[in-house]
Parts: structure tokens; C-alpha cells; sequence
């Protein structure tokens, strides 16, 4: 009963968070906006429980896909590791990208392989013979690739929230929108969610997924605008970094 609490609890806490950016349930959504990229993880760990889940990640993620942080979200899927959801994450977002030119996360997906073994992606197909083998017949392409067997999935784009209110509810998103996923927005997300990653730029670039050059430019660019700020204290080697402004505040990395 305690392990059915738990992961009920942990289901009801994804759709908080897609709640707050703008996914359509009936619940309340989380006091803080969501790490994205984990966000992500999760989601594929816990569609399978519920269609509904499943069909509006790959709605969001087909209008704003753009907001993801690839470079990071790679380094989550290669450090965070747990295969046996790696399909349904690559299902999702193969789906996602459907009908986007060029393929949103066509480099994410490279780091995923199909199921060991062919089944239904949602369980209740999954617990029964008959379901199961409808859900086979009715799999798509897509799903068919994937070993994880659904129909098509129809977007319910009426059931997101407009831009206008994403961006309001959630104003860090905004430079993720300004940046469209490049590195910039994976070391701001880094600095945001990853307690040790504004120790050095050597522990920024492995949180966020880019070489420490490739790190260092985006920074630069950061500081330009405020965004990020560099510092090193008396007497010691390694820069710091923290995040800049972004509501008019400075906030200190962890």
C-alpha cells in the first residue's frame, strides 16, 4: 500500500508541475516552476500510468519545445541513467517533433534505443491479452519503431495555456525562449537546478553538458546582459558562478 502511495504521489507531482507551465488538468500546479530537463525524466517514468499525461508532454513539447535545454538534458540522460525509460522519452519526444523542420530533438534522440522488448506503452493494455493485442494493431509507426505500441496521438493544443500566460506564470522561460534551447539556456538551467554547478566552470560545463570552452563563450555572452556573473574570492583559483537578474535580483548558485 505504502509503494502504491508513493507512486501516486509521484505521479500527482508531474502534473502539478505541467500544470504550472500551462498543461491542461484539473489540479492545482506547483508553488515553483519545474526543472525542466527532469521534468522530462520523470514524465517517462510515470506516462505510462496515465495516457492523459503522455498525450499533453508531447502537445507542450510540440508548440514549445523550443524551451527545452538539449545540451543538458542530454547530460541527464547520460548521467541520470535508468534505460528502462528510455524508450518511452524517446517515443515522446519523437513524437513530439513530428512536423517541425529541422526535428527539435533529433540529437536527443541518438542517445535513446528502443525497448528490449515489444509491449503496449500504457499499462492497462499491458495487463490484458486482449487490449495488448489490440494495442498492436493499432500501434503507430512511430510507436511501432520505438517497441512501445500506441495509436497515433492527437495534439490537444486547446488544452495548453497561450504563451502569453507561460511566459507570465513562468518568466525564467523567457530566455530560454530568447535562447531556442542552445547552450546558454542549458547553463542557465544548470545554475538554477544543480546544487554544485557554479563551483567552477569545469563543474558548470559537466552540469550543462558543453566542453568548458564552449561554456566559457556562453558565459560571456551571459554577463553581457547580466544574466550570469563570474567572481572569485581573495586567495582563491577556481570562478565561481551564479545566475544574474532575472527578475531584478541577484541570486547566489548553490
Amino acid at each position: 500500500m505504502n509503494r502504491r502511495r508513493e507512486g501516486l504521489e509521484r505521479l500527482d507531482n508531474v502534473i502539478s508541475q505541467w500544470t504550472r507551465i500551462g498543461a491542461g488538468f484539473s489540479a492545482a500546479h506547483s508553488p515553483e516552476p519545474p526543472d525542466l530537463e527532469r521534468l522530462l525524466l520523470e514524465t517517462a517514468r510515470q506516462a505510462p500510468h496515465m495516457a492523459r499525461l503522455f498525450i499533453m508532454a508531447a502537445t507542450w513539447l510540440h508548440r514549445y519545445g523550443d524551451l527545452v535545454a538539449k545540451h543538458r538534458l542530454k547530460r541527464v540522460i547520460r548521467d541520470e541513467r535508468e534505460p528502462e525509460h528510455h524508450a518511452a522519452l524517446g517515443l515522446l519526444l519523437d513524437i513530439a517533433q513530428q512536423g517541425t523542420h529541422p526535428e527539435k530533438f533529433a540529437s536527443i534522440i541518438l542517445e535513446l534505443a528502443p525497448a528490449s522488448e515489444a509491449r503496449p506503452l500504457f499499462d492497462v493494455e499491458r495487463a490484458n491479452a486482449k487490449l495488448a493485442e489490440r494495442s498492436r494493431r493499432r500501434a503507430s509507426p512511430i510507436s511501432t519503431r520505438w517497441r512501445l505500441w500506441c495509436e497515433e496521438i492527437e495534439f490537444k493544443d486547446d488544452a495548453l495555456r497561450p504563451a502569453s500566460w507561460l511566459m507570465r506564470e513562468n518568466p525564467g522561460l523567457v530566455m530560454r525562449a530568447d535562447f531556442r534551447g542552445d547552450l546558454r539556456a542549458s547553463v542557465l538551467a544548470a545554475l538554477a537546478h544543480d546544487a554544485d554547478a557554479g563551483r567552477s566552470e569545469r563543474d558548470l560545463a559537466r552540469s550543462c553538458g558543453g566542453s568548458r570552452a564552449q561554456v566559457r563563450s556562453a558565459l560571456e555572452n551571459l554577463e553581457l546582459t547580466g544574466k550570469a556573473l563570474r567572481s572569485r574570492k581573495d586567495h582563491e583559483r577556481r570562478t565561481r558562478i551564479s545566475l544574474g537578474r532575472p527578475e531584478g535580483k541577484a541570486v547566489a548558485a548553490s
